[in-house]
C-alpha cells in the first residue's frame, strides 16, 4: 500500500480509466460459487461468508499495529464480523490498545501503546497460499468516511523482504479521492530494497455506493487486474525478473483484506471521528485454478 513505502524509490507507470465501469448490484450474491468459469477455470477454494463467525480454517485476524507508518488504527478481532452473508471489517473511533506494544521497542509500531481507532484485518498468511495459474475474485463495497483506507491485496512468500518479495494491490482506496481505485503491481529493483511499481487508477462514479467485483488473474507469463469484468491493468511476469534468476511474482502469495485509517503524514487524509463507525463489506472470496 502506497504510504507504507513513501521513502522508497520507484519506477512508476500510471494510467487513468475514467467512467465506463458499470455499478455492480448492491444485493448479496448467490450463496453458491460457480464450480467452473469460462476459460477453463475451476473452483478450488472459496469463502461465501454465510456463517456467523470467521472461518479460522481459512483466515486469521491480524491484531495490533502491524503496518502503515503514521496511521491511526490498531487491528482487533472484535472489528471482524460475519453477518448476513458478508465479512464485515468495522472501523471505529475508539481508543484501542496495540496488542504488539513493547515498552522496550525503539521504533514504530512496537513503541505505539494505543491508537485512536480500532479496525479489522484478515489474512490467509500461515493458513493458505495461492499459486499460478490462478484467479482470485472478490466482491466488496468500500466504506465511506474521511480517512478510510481500505485494501484487498496479496503478498508473495519467498526469501525476500519487502519490496523484493512482491506485492499486488488489487483494490486500494483513499477517502480524499472518493471515485478512484488504485491497482498496483510491486516488486524490488533487481531484487533490492528499492521499490519498482506499476500503478493503474480507475475512476468509478459514486464508488462507495455499490458493490464491485475485483479479479487478480495470473499465469507464468502475465498478471492482470479486472474490475467489474473490465481489465484495468496488467504486467508481464518477466518484468520482475531478478539478475540471479529469481522472480517474486512466480512464488505463492497470500491474501490480506483490511481497512487502515489515515493519520498525520500518511498518504490518506486524517480521519474525522464524527464519521465513524464505518464498515468494509466483503461478499465473497473465490480462487479458481486451470
Amino acid at each position: 500500500m502506497i504510504s507504507r513505502h513513501q521513502t522508497a524509490l520507484c519506477l512508476l507507470a500510471a494510467a487513468v480509466f475514467v467512467g465506463g465501469l458499470p455499478c455492480a448490484q448492491a444485493a448479496p450474491s448467490a450463496d453458491k460459487a460457480p464450480e467452473e468459469l469460462p476459460g477453463g477455470w475451476k473452483l478450488e477454494w472459496h469463502d461465501e461468508f454465510n456463517g456467523s463467525k470467521l472461518d479460522t480454517s481459512k483466515w486469521k485476524c491480524e491484531e495490533g499495529v502491524v503496518r502503515n507508518h503514521g496511521s491511526s488504527q490498531a487491528y482487533v478481532k472484535s472489528c471482524v464480523r460475519v453477518r448476513g452473508g458478508m465479512l464485515r471489517l468495522v472501523s471505529q473511533a475508539k481508543k484501542t490498545a496495540n496488542k504488539v506494544y513493547d515498552p522496550e521497542a525503539s521504533q514504530w509500531p512496537g513503541n505505539v501503546k494505543t491508537q485512536p481507532y480500532a479496525s479489522g484485518s484478515v489474512t490467509t498468511r500461515g493458513v493458505r497460499t495461492f499459486s499460478a495459474p490462478g484467479r482470485l475474485e472478490f466482491r466488496a463495497r468500500i466504506p465511506k468516511a474521511r480517512g478510510v483506507w481500505p485494501a484487498i491485496w496479496t503478498m508473495h512468500e519467498n526469501k525476500y523482504k519487502w519490496p523484493a518479495n512482491g506485492e499486488i494491490d488489487i483494490l486500494e482506496h483513499i477517502s480524499q479521492e472518493p471515485d478512484k481505485v488504485y491497482s498496483i503491481f510491486r516488486w524490488g529493483v533487481n531484487g533490492g530494497n528499492r521499490e519498482s511499481k506499476v500503478v493503474r487508477t480507475t475512476t468509478i462514479p459514486r464508488y462507495s455506493a455499490d458493490f464491485h467485483t475485483y479479479v487478480l488473474e495470473w499465469d507464468e507469463e502475465m498478471m492482470r487486474i479486472l474490475i467489474d469484468d473490465k481489465e484495468v491493468g496488467r504486467v508481464s511476469i518477466s518484468d520482475a525478473d531478478y539478475p540471479n534468476g529469481d522472480n517474486p511474482l512466480r512464488t505463492p502469495c497470500y491474501i490480506i483484506m483490511n481497512t487502515a485509517i489515515g493519520g498525520p503524514g500518511t498518504w490518506p487524509e486524517s480521519p474525522d471521528p464524527a464519521q465513524y463507525p464505518v464498515t468494509f463489506l466483503i461478499d465473497y472470496v473465490r480462487f479458481y485454478k486451470k
